[in-house]
């Protein structure tokens, strides 16, 4: 498990988080006219429940907005329009919720 896999598990999350719902293991998507094969394993499982963990554990309904937006795979320009937040701080944000779902996977034993 890297920051990348984590990364890309983020970037295509609502397409795992139905394949899980389904138990379907491996499916082929088209975005932007490029076929991509995504392969749910207990890596990305682990990592799913753990981003689910972390934003229904959220306080501050702000911070949970941005954060879903971001699970929600929108892009970075359309979220700094739509929520009151600098483009550092929402770096800095991302960052951070990378490094947190990270240090939990870790924790749950996933190896680095």
């Amino acid at each position: 498990m890297t920051k990348e896999k984590i990364r890309y598990v983020i970037k295509r999350f609502n397409y795992i988080k139905a394949m899980i719902e389904k138990d379907i293991i491996k499916s082929t998507i088209i975005v932007d006219n490029k076929r991509e094969i995504i392969t749910v394993d207990k890596e990305v499982i682990v990592i799913v429940n753990v981003i689910d963990d972390i934003v229904n554990n959220t306080k501050s309904k702000w911070l949970k907005t941005v954060l879903i937006d971001i699970i929600n795979s929108k892009k970075d320009i359309s979220i700094l329009v739509n929520n009151p937040i600098e483009r550092t701080k929402y770096y800095e944000i991302k960052k951070e919720f990378i490094n947190k779902i990270y240090i939990c996977c870790v924790y749950k034993g996933l190896k680095c």
